[in-house]
């Protein structure tokens, strides 16, 4: 019995069905991955792509069509496809689960792209952030022979590719015989896939593939990592987002300082680095001498504004591992670590000095009023070996200060309390 050609694809068509709809499963499945718990989704993973490749492998033996064997290339060229397609579907469930696995900036970053690396086979990139201070690109994460002919520090505005694509939001793939024209493309690369990450609200970076081989990146390569930056960038943005908010709930709003939370934590790390390393540690605590009476003076908002301006002349006075918090009202603490109550002492004058050296509000209609400040300095181990106790200590000294006629440092042992 013959068949002719409009039967043979009926029957052709629903014998095909299973392997349609486990193609179709094994999507719905590998989507899911990235989105259930990690305990979850290598499971869904693993079955979603085993449907796959088993409709890929029927493609093989089988055939879609009924001149398959006027056209057997077509059909190989198609499960070709599939499988490929499978294999990068799944590397991006992959991705989504180390994106999805932290929301620590560098962590994330480091995890990411070494996933991706691996996946692909990319023989270097470069992952450039847009910093919080410069609002100026700088390159966080580098894998591959590029990673030291990469610049350090900002890039400075329209030399580099990454910077162009944040601009334009366009990814862009470039290849060419000579060396591309930019601060972050190295002189080998004569490839190069740049994607911008961006953010609800602005750009976040950008992500950069090399290769030293012209014409190395297709289309399906393009497409790919233009996925995998709209993960990083989903993730980005997350991780920005809970930065910022950590980063205010340890701030004091008035003055960007540090706050008493933050103090207390950091102050116990110190503590315990102090004594497991047998290394000197000491905070100070200072006081604004009269304050309420400058506030009743010159109204509360030239009052904040003075509390600013202390707050910067402390910043600018210490050293960079020194911590300056706001401790509450007019009173700082500052934590000086590896650092002896002596050499504290002087570092106390330092900032009593700086403070009392320029009058506080100057304008042009205006000469400013004097501010001065009070110390008090104490030491671990010599006077305390907890937080609070510490904070104790330094605060008696302080008070003595006071006592004693205010502009000055005193040390807790010296202050008899």
């Amino acid at each position: 019995m013959g068949y002719d050609g409009e039967s043979r694809m009926t029957i052709l068509t629903a014998s095909s069905r299973w392997p349609v709809l486990a193609g179709v499963a094994g999507v719905v499945l590998l989507v899911a991955a990235g989105l259930v718990a990690l305990s979850v989704s290598a499971l869904l993973a693993a079955v979603g792509g085993a449907l796959l490749a088993g409709a890929a492998v029927w493609l093989r033996r089988r055939g879609v069509a009924p001149d398959r064997d006027s056209n057997p290339g077509r059909v190989d060229a198609m499960a070709s496809a599939l499988i490929d397609g499978v294999l990068d579907l799944y590397s991006l469930v992959e991705v989504g689960r180390a994106v999805s696995a932290s929301l620590h900036l560098d962590e994330l970053l480091t995890t990411t792209l070494k996933r991706v690396a691996e996946a692909t086979g990319i023989e270097g990139y470069g992952l450039f952030v847009v910093d919080t201070v410069t609002r100026r690109l700088v390159a966080k994460s580098a894998g591959g022979p590029v990673t030291q002919m990469l610049p350090r520090g900002p890039l400075p505005p329209d030399k580099s590719l990454a910077d162009r694509v944040c601009r334009t939001r366009v990814a862009e793939m470039l290849t060419g015989e000579a060396p591309l024209a930019w601060l972050d493309t190295p002189p080998p690369s004569r490839s190069i896939i740049a994607v911008p990450l961006l953010g609800w609200e602005r750009p976040l970076g950008a992500l950069l593939v090399y290769s030293p081989v012209p014409s190395a990146f297709s289309a399906r390569d393009f497409a790919y990592f233009k996925a995998v930056g709209r993960q990083l960038s989903i993730a980005l943005d997350n991780a920005t987002v809970l930065n910022r908010a950590t980063d205010m709930s340890l701030r004091d709003p008035l003055t960007a300082l540090f706050n008493r939370r933050y103090l207390e934590e950091v102050l116990e790390t110190e503590i315990r680095r102090a004594a497991r390393y047998n290394l000197p540690l000491a905070v100070t605590m200072i006081d604004v001498d009269h304050f309420k009476a400058y506030n009743d003076r010159h109204g509360h908002p030239r009052g904040d504004e003075a509390l600013c301006e202390v707050a910067q002349r402390l910043r600018d006075q210490v050293r960079r591992t020194d911590v300056v918090t706001r401790y509450g009202g007019e009173e700082f603490v500052v934590i000086l670590p590896v650092t002896s109550k002596a050499h504290a002492r002087l570092i106390g004058e330092k900032l009593r000095a700086g403070i009392a050296a320029v009058p506080f509000g100057v304008t042009r209609e205006w000469s400013g009023d004097p501010l001065t400040i009070s110390v008090g300095v104490a030491g671990c181990p010599d006077d305390a070996t907890t937080v609070s106790d510490l904070l104790r200590a330094a605060d008696a000294a302080l008070y003595a200060a006071k006592r004693a006629g205010r502009n000055r440092v005193e040390l807790f042992e010296s202050s008899g309390a």
